[in-house]
Parts: C-alpha cells; structure tokens; sequence
C-alpha cells in the first residue's frame, strides 16, 4: 500500500470513531467547523465538516467523489461513493474494540507518540504551536496545532512540503444534512463483528 493511501486509511476512513457504546469521547477540538485542506497526492482539497460527535469527509479523485460520514454517537460510519449518476451508500458498525482512530484534525490523537513542543507558526491565518512527534503511524515529524488541539499541518521527516495542511476554516453552525445520505443514494447496511449496522435517522 503506497504511503499516500496509508495516510489516506488510516487518518481519514475512520474519521475519529470511538466504537464503545455510550462511551464516546467529545472531541477536544471545536466541535462546529467547516475546513478545506491539502492533502499529498491529491488534486483537490479534502472537505472536512464537525458537529459535535459526528464527522463528514469528502475526498475527491477525477470524477469520483469518495464521503466518509462517522457518527461517533451511533457507532456508525457511512461510506459514500459518487460517481456520475450512480450514488451507493454504505453503512457500517463498529466494532465494540475498536479505540479512536489517528486523524490528523486532532492533536490528542497522535496516540503513542512522543510530543515535544520546539516552536510557533501560522497556518490558514491562524496561529498554532508546533509540535514534534515521534512514533505516529511508525514515523516522525512535525505537527502544528491550535491551543484547542486542532491540527492545522502535519509534515513527516523526510518530505520537503507537508503531507496534511488546512487551507481555510470557519467556524460556524453546521446543518444535519451533511452527516446522512441524501434520498439519490442508495443505502444498505453492512453486517459486521458488531451485528448489523443501526438505522439511519430519518430526514
């Protein structure tokens, strides 16, 4: 697996899921924003959208646009594919192990690795500190991150420009139609180590 799409799984598919039920986390990041951000290997920025537990993720390549939709409150996470007129929804449960997920977005994610604090900067016109990281994802390097923990750029040793770095970001209310499919989508819930998938809330 090439190290983009590593990053790719790992940081973004399961979008900062905490699959206990009725033990998940509230994210230590503001919990209402809408941010675009560069991503190595990619044409176009990812969309980023949070509400409170649940998280939208739009990843665009060519013609197809990839969504990831977790819903930390539910257990849930909806994978959609677009394509031209073909619109396929998937719904998936999460297992009762499975712990938060490295996401980029926060800082207190970057789960067993080692922080040090060495500076500040300024990212998408907002300041953030930066730190080093050693042990995320088996690699090292450089992290930037506001005094909320949110995570404006991630730059592993070794590469001259960053593998992850927000562009813009706004803070502000973010409607429910985001976080479910829209009604040209069609949806099937996927059986998995956690039963089937819960149903997707109406509207």
């Amino acid at each position: 697996m090439s190290s983009r799409m590593r990053f790719l799984v790992a940081g973004l598919a399961l979008a900062g899921v905490a699959a206990v039920p009725g033990r998940a986390q509230t994210p230590r990041v503001a919990t209402e924003f809408h941010l675009s951000a560069y991503v190595a290997g990619f044409e176009r920025p990812m969309e980023v959208r949070q509400s409170g537990l649940k998280r939208r993720i739009d990843v665009a390549s060519g013609a197809v646009v990839q969504t990831f939709v977790a819903d930390r409150g539910r257990g849930a996470l909806t994978v959609m594919t677009a394509a031209g007129r073909r619109r396929l929804a998937f719904v998936f449960p999460l297992a009762r192990e499975e712990a938060m997920a490295p996401l980029p977005l926060d800082l207190a994610q970057f789960k067993g690795a080692r922080l040090t604090r060495i500076g500040a900067s300024n990212v998408a016109g907002r300041p953030c500190a930066v730190w080093r990281y050693a042990g995320w994802l088996g690699g090292s390097g450089t992290a930037c991150a506001t005094s909320e923990g949110l995570v404006f750029q991630v730059q592993p040793d070794g590469r001259k420009t960053p593998v992850f770095q927000v562009l813009s970001i706004t803070f502000s209310r973010q409607d429910a139609k985001w976080f479910a499919p829209s009604p040209d989508f069609q949806v099937a819930a996927v059986p998995g180590a956690g039963g089937t998938a819960p149903p997707l809330p109406a509207g």
